[in-house]
Parts: C-alpha cells; sequence; structure tokens
C-alpha cells in the first residue's frame, strides 16, 4: 500500500480537491494497473466534502500531511528476530550465514528484548575463561547439546540448566577428584577411572568426548547418581574451546536504551541518529511496536521516494509538507500556473474551467471509461 501512487490535493482541501484525487485514482487504475494509484489528502476535510462523501458511501482519503521519505519508504532488511535462548554459537552462525552483524532479540510476540553484535559475540568468546559462565548465564542443557552435536546417554535434560562450574577431567583420578565440586559439569575422556572420579564426586554433568563409549556399569552409577551423561564428537579440546559458547544470547545484549526507528520516523531524523553513533544495523518496529527488521545507512541510499500526481494545485505554497523531497508524476489543475519544480519531465494538464473534476471528467470521456 505504501508503494502506491498517491494522488493527492492541496493543504485545505475542498471538495474538488478530495473527489478528483478519488475520482482521478480510480481513472488510472482501469486504464493503467501496473501503476496502482490511491487516493490522499493533505488536511482535514470540511463539512461539505464529509456530507458528499457520507451520502456517496466512498472512504475518506487516507491522511497524508507530510510527503518526505519516512522509514516505510526504504529497503527495511526483514531479518528474523531470534530467541533469548539462542546460544553464543547459534547467534554467530546465523551472523555468519546472512551476512548480518546485528541479531535482534524478540519474545514470542515480536517485541524487541534487545539487540546483540558480532563484537559483543567475540567481546564474550575472548572472555569465556571464567569456569562459572554458563552457570552465570542461567544456560539450558539443551544448548550444550545443541552446540556439542551431541547425544544424551544418561539421564533427562528437559528444562534443565547448569548450576556449577565446567572443569576438564584431566590428570590422575585424584587430581580430578580434587577439582571437582558437586554439580560441576565434567568433561572427560575414554579413561574409566577419570569417568568414575566425577561420578563419585557427584557431578551434575559428565561429557565424554570422542564419541567415547560408557560401560553399562557406568551408565548405571550415573542414573544412581542422578549424573546426566553426554556424548559428543569432538575430542577433550575442542569440548573445552566452545563450552562457553552455549551461554544465551540473553546474557550478553543490549537491553537498555535500544536506538530504534517506526516507520514513521523521517529518514533525515534516521541518518542524523546513525550519524551520531558507532552502530551499523538498528532495529524498526511496526506502528503496535513490533520488530520487523533492520535498517543501515546503505538502505538509506536505496531511498523510494514518494510518488506523487498532484490535483486541484500546482504551487509549492499550496502543496504537503515535504514536497521537495517527493518524485512529482503528473498535475492535474484547473488554477493559474504558480512555483513548482520538478525533477524530471511531468505529465501536466492545466485547463481553465471551473473545477479539476471536470477535467477528470473529460478524460473520462477521453479514454471511454464508464463513470
Amino acid at each position: 500500500m505504501e508503494k502506491k501512487i498517491k494522488v493527492i490535493g492541496h493543504r485545505n482541501p475542498d471538495t474538488d480537491s478530495i473527489c478528483a484525487a478519488i475520482t482521478y485514482s480510480n481513472l488510472k487504475n482501469l486504464i493503467d494497473p501496473e501503476h496502482p494509484c490511491k487516493p490522499c489528502r493533505a488536511g482535514l476535510l470540511n463539512r461539505e466534502t464529509e456530507f458528499v462523501l457520507n451520502y456517496f458511501k466512498v472512504p475518506v482519503p487516507q491522511l497524508y500531511t507530510d510527503v518526505s521519505p519516512h522509514i516505510r519508504d526504504v529497503d527495511i532488511r526483514p531479518a528474523a528476530g531470534v530467541d533469548g535462548e539462542t546460544s553464543l554459537r547459534r547467534a554467530w552462525m546465523t551472523m555468519r550465514d546472512q551476512e548480518l552483524d546485528t541479531l535482534c532479540i524478540v519474545d514470542e510476540n515480536q517485541v524487541l528484548q534487545g539487540v546483540i553484535t558480532v563484537k559483543d559475540v567475540a567481546t564474550a568468546n575472548m572472555n569465556g575463561v571464567d569456569p562459572h559462565t554458563l552457570e552465570q548465564a542461567g544456560t539450558s542443557y539443551q544448548n550444550l547439546l545443541d552446540i556439542l552435536d551431541g547425544t544424551v546417554l544418561v539421564g533427562d535434560i528437559t528444562g534443565k540448566r547448569v548450576e556449577g562450574r565446567v572443569v576438564i577431567g584431566a590428570g590422575s583420578a585424584e587430581l580430578i577428584e580434587r577439582s571437582i565440586s558437586p554439580g560441576d559439569i565434567v568433561i572427560v575422556s575414554n579413561r574409566a577411572e577419570s569417568q568414575l572420579a566425577a561420578l563419585e564426586m557427584d557431578a551434575a554433568c559428565m561429557i565424554v568426548g570422542s564419541s567415547s563409549k560408557l560401560s553399562r556399569t557406568m551408565q548405571m552409577l550415573a542414573e544412581e547418581k542422578g549424573c546426566i551423561v553426554i556424548s559428543t564428537p569432538n575430542n577433550t579440546y575442542i569440548t573445552g574451546q566452545i563450552l562457553s559458547q552455549a551461554a544465551p544470547i540473553r546474557h550478553y545484549m543490549t537491553s537498555g536504551k535500544l536506538l530504534t526507528f517506526g516507520l514513521h520516523t523521517p529518514v533525515e531524523e534516521a541518518t542524523r541518529v546513525m550519524a551520531s553513533v558507532r552502530f551499523r544495523y538498528f532495529p524498526v518496529l511496526d506502528d503496535d511496536g513490533r520488530y520487523i527488521g533492520v535498517v543501515s545507512r546503505r538502505n538509506l541510499l536505496n531511498l523510494h521516494k514518494k510518488q506523487l500526481i498532484l490535483v486541484d494545485h500546482n504551487e509549492k505554497s499550496q502543496a504537503a509538507e515535504g514536497i521537495d523531497e517527493a518524485e512529482v508524476l503528473e498535475i492535474i489543475d484547473h488554477h493559474r500556473i504558480g512555483a513548482m519544480e520538478t525533477d524530471g519531465p511531468v505529465y501536466f494538464r492545466n485547463v481553465p474551467v471551473g473545477c479539476t473534476c471536470t477535467i477528470v471528467y473529460q478524460m473520462y470521456l477521453e479514454y471511454a471509461v464508464e463513470i
């Protein structure tokens, strides 16, 4: 609807201005359906015009007091919002695949919760040396399973979250036992003594690397201890490297004082805001406050000016605000010819008759279109 050519009258519309916009839009849609038009108005209706539209049961044209470009006139990138529980690794993969350095976190109603950038992901990964990171972030076991490409051998991970440190179960059994506390996640190899030490110290989860087998006896002991056992094809080194990337992005997202634009935000204002910060992409919200996509400075370069057909006026002083930033395609008028500059040639029809609707009536006859 926003991309339709707008047929619009002057700022203080009378019945001729409104009816010319309605009838000429109809004619254009009949003779040139590939370039759809819609009637608009640049001001409030007077009582006479209200009576006419009510009498003939014709909808009131949409109000446009300002035809300068807004965010709705640029190519909004429809980047899907993501769940806050998404892991850092999954978020980075999404950014890489979509060639996007910003993800917007939304709830189930598409209400914006926060944003995370590739810089945030990189910072979190470089700072990921704290063994308590997964616990502090309230990481779900499902995220662990996802990034490890793992398989649950023992236990049920449904709804469970990490509540302990991450420990590498390397070295002698005595050393492993000294380093483990109840509730920890322990990464072990196929060494039975390492696995047994983790279970005896009441680890909450044991991650077995290199798709190593777990003996039936060890599985039974894990079930008895209530320890979740996950098998991963990654070796111990890789598992330890990527495990912190299971943390949910909600833990690292920016959620306060978010810079967002609405569909009706003027492009001039958006350009000014973009120039004042170092972000690349900015969330766009619809009229109900729901997230619909992102825009960048590059998107503003691909601006689609509003295309207009002016009826019942041809002077800038009578036109809607922002006329200089719109593209005028046609002018249909019966007034004097005033000062109106256009970027390119236009179809200009000016006839000295009593009203613009008389000119439109003549055009219906010329195109043999039934009124």
